[in-house]
C-alpha cells in the first residue's frame, strides 16, 4: 500500500541549545487503513544512517523535506530498502 502523510502535528526547526541538527516533529501517516502518529527519528550528528526517518507497520521510511519554511515546505516519504 502506498503510506501518506495526511496530516503534520508538529515540526521544529533547531536552533542553538537543541540537540537536533535537521528538522524533526510528529506526523499523522495513513495507508488508507491504518493511521498511526509517527515521530521522526535519526539526525546526521548522531546517527551513522545520516537520514531522518519513520517506521510504520514495521517498515522505515526516509523523511524528505524540500522547499524554503518562509515560501512553503513539502515533506514526503519514501521507503528504504
Amino acid at each position: 500500500m502506498d503510506v501518506k502523510i495526511k496530516k503534520i502535528l508538529s515540526w521544529t526547526f533547531p536552533y542553538f541549545g537543541n540537540d537536533h541538527i535537521m528538522p524533526y516533529g510528529s506526523i499523522l501517516v495513513t495507508d488508507g487503513t491504518t493511521e498511526r502518529v509517527c515521530h521522526t527519528k535519526g539526525d546526521s550528528y548522531y546517527d551513522n544512517d545520516g537520514y531522518q526517518y519513520i517506521t510504520f507497520n514495521r517498515r522505515r521510511y526516509e523523511v524528505l523535506s524540500s522547499g524554503n519554511p518562509a515560501h512553503g515546505m513539502k515533506i514526503s516519504l519514501r521507503p528504504v530498502a
